[in-house]
């Protein structure tokens, strides 16, 4: 008697197929999280770059000046960096906006040396010493509704 039904075995079954879906979905999960945590880690350390590039533009104007007495200047903010063109606008690694030149962010000065180094962004802040600068003190600012 010859076979009434020819079944195709060459395919693969609903569960084999399903199972490879799953298997998929766990890497694409796994490195989505792997990304998020180096996108996270690079805005980090561009907030950081930007507080030290006030820094360099702020050291840069000191030495430009040739004041007499440097120890007359206390602290020298972004503001005054960007409108004697020491530094240009730079962006909020986390929000994407041009940080707007103001007195918020500045460094201070002491005996002609440059010694602290505060940035305040949209949403977060970084104050510290500059030999201790580090991702680690990035604060995230609060923000208080009325």
């Amino acid at each position: 008697m010859k076979k009434l039904f020819h079944y195709n075995e060459k395919g693969y079954s609903l569960i084999e197929v399903l199972a490879v879906i799953v298997i998929l979905g766990i890497i694409a999960s796994i490195g989505l999280v792997s990304i998020s945590n180096v996108i996270a880690v690079s805005k980090d350390k561009t907030f950081v770059n930007n507080a030290l590039a006030v820094v360099h533009a702020a050291d840069l104007y000191l030495n430009d000046e040739k004041k007499e007495d440097k120890n007359s200047v206390i602290k020298i903010t972004y503001e005054d960096l960007y409108n004697l063109n020491y530094i240009n606008k730079f962006h909020d690694p986390y929000t994407g906006n041009a940080l707007t030149p103001s007195e918020d962010t500045y460094v201070e000065v002491t005996d002609g040396k440059i010694l602290t180094v505060c940035l305040n962004g949209e949403n977060r802040s970084l104050c510290t010493d500059i030999d201790k600068i580090s991702v680690d003190l990035i604060k995230v600012k609060i923000k208080v509704e009325n």
